[in-house]
């Protein structure tokens, strides 16, 4: 037997398979980890009305943590949030269209929020956000919100990250990559690690006791913070460096694989 009382994973390329969608037998896996007395926990950079309609059939067996910490959310109560201020991400937002590279958008706790000049992404960010918004302009907005992003259709956000976003933002803010087309900002020190922290606290489960499945630089402080970090087969390469357990690929169920090991009171394969 092993001494798991929580599993996390990462949706994009960790859970969920190339076409965005669960695999087949999600949500058997959950209901299962909760009879067995362990948490699942899909630790996101997605926001928190995405994940709820994803797993809409067992929220009330499973806890969110979405937008990479800045939301958690346990069997549909509110446990805690990480919000980042009107002026940190309007300086986000101006210099990303100075610079005219990427696209800026909001995300706040009820919908994620683009400049009406950039409409024609909408169909490209519907596989990602549930809910979505065009005003005329981000600026105006005056609320704390979770997470400001900047999408790359070009694909080079680690590039882009390197060379201006954590340059110019990394000593007030958190800067994060989450896969080739997105740079995620939020509120200083706000990480999926430090919310499996949070979480943990509330449930009395120390780290040591945890398990996270993750495929890239999102997913860092997540491997740093449980006992048992697992990388996908289709990890970027410097998670190797992060994790001591392998799975499958996403494409091939590998979270569900482990999680079965987990079940049958083994653990995935190390190295």
């Amino acid at each position: 037997m092993t001494d798991i009382r929580l599993i996390a994973s990462d949706m994009d390329q960790t859970l969920l398979k190339s076409d965005k969608q669960l695999p087949a037998g999600t949500f058997d896996r959950i209901r299962a980890l909760a009879a067995a007395g362990i948490e699942f926990v899909a630790d996101s950079g997605r926001a928190v009305y995405t994940l709820e309609a994803m797993f809409a059939p067992v929220l009330d067996a499973m806890t969110l943590v979405a937008e990479n910490g800045a939301v958690i959310k346990r069997h549909g109560e509110l446990l805690a949030t990480n919000l980042m201020r009107p002026a940190d991400y309007h300086e986000v937002v101006r210099a990303t269209q100075a610079r005219q590279l990427g696209v800026p958008l909001i995300c706040t706790l009820d919908s994620t929020l683009f400049a009406e000049a950039d409409r024609g992404v909408q169909q490209e960010m519907s596989h990602f956000i549930a809910t979505m918004g065009f005003i005329p302009d981000l600026l105006a907005l005056t609320e704390d919100v979770p997470k400001a992003t900047v999408y790359f259709a070009a694909g080079d956000a680690y590039t882009q990250a390197d060379a201006f976003y954590r340059p110019h933002f990394g000593d007030r803010l958190a800067v994060t990559v989450g896969g080739p087309t997105f740079i995620d900002l939020m509120a200083p020190n706000v990480n999926k690690g430090r919310a499996l922290r949070q979480l943990g606290a509330k449930l009395g489960i120390a780290p040591a006791a945890m398990m996270a499945f993750g495929d890239t630089d999102n997913d860092i402080e997540m491997m740093q913070t449980v006992g048992y970090g697992v990388r996908m087969a289709n990890a970027t390469p410097n998670m190797a460096a992060h994790t001591n357990y392998r799975t499958a690929s996403n494409d091939e169920a590998g979270v569900l694989r482990g999680i079965d090991l987990v079940l049958a009171g083994q653990l995935p394969a190390q190295g």
